[in-house]
């Protein structure tokens, strides 16, 4: 019931434009076999006429009840939703097109709000087994492309984005890759576990912090999952 809601809500506009449209359409045969009954002479054209102006007259009742039960809906029953059960779409678009950069450059269009320090690195987040990355493990050393794996799937799920920060205090986070499709340990609803991947060759060789970072439909995140990565040649 709640998704006919929703799409009735998302297309009211053509809805009542195509409503309307029958309307007109119904009204004028209406006219018509009124005007036709009027100047019957013989009782079989009076009967055609009368039945053209039932039927005209039935169709038009039923359009009025579709433009009333849509405005209703949509006035009324859509924002009664709770927005849990609502489509939750990607905040920003940039979580979901993600360019990638070039070694040793940030782009504009990939950083966070909030910078973080060398020594804000905190792992204590992947204690939480909705929002965790269980691979690769903290300290690894890694090189060319690399699959996270894990779990972001809190109460009231939105979004998650993964995102690596070089260390320098002057830098910010950047995308590595982002969806709003939950991700369970071991596969749920037919998906994998896999987070995302990051092809390492693209930055330069060194120390990076990865964090996980999972959103509710309230804007709510828990603490992010942190784990530093060695990158290697």
């Amino acid at each position: 019931m709640e998704e006919i809601i929703l799409s009735i809500e998302a297309n009211q506009s053509w809805i009542y434009l195509l409503l309307a449209a029958a309307g007109i359409v119904y009204l004028t045969l209406l006219l018509r076999a009124y005007r036709d009954l009027r100047a019957a002479v013989f009782g079989l054209e009076r009967e055609r006429s009368l039945q053209r102006l039932t039927r005209s007259a039935a169709m038009l009742v039923l359009v009025v009840t579709g433009l009333s039960a849509t405005f209703v809906i949509s006035t009324f029953a859509s924002p009664a939703i709770p927005a849990s059960i609502r489509p939750t779409l990607l905040p920003t678009v940039s979580l979901l097109a993600t360019a990638v950069p070039k070694p040793g450059t940030l782009d504009a269009d990939f950083v966070t709000a909030t910078p973080i320090q060398a020594s804000g690195i905190d792992g204590s987040g992947c204690a939480n087994e909705l929002a965790t990355i269980s691979s690769p493990l903290s300290n690894t050393t890694v090189r060319g492309e690399v699959q996270f794996q894990g779990a972001a799937n809190i109460d009231n799920f939105a979004f998650y984005k993964l995102e690596y920060h070089d260390l320098n205090p002057d830098s910010t986070w950047l995308t590595i890759s982002a969806s709003n499709q939950p991700v369970c340990e071991g596969g749920c609803a037919g998906d994998g576990e896999t987070l995302g991947a990051w092809d390492t060759s693209l930055v330069r060789p060194g120390q990076y912090a990865v964090q996980l970072v999972v959103t509710d439909t309230q804007s709510n995140a828990p603490l992010p999952c942190q784990i530093l990565l060695q990158v290697v040649p």
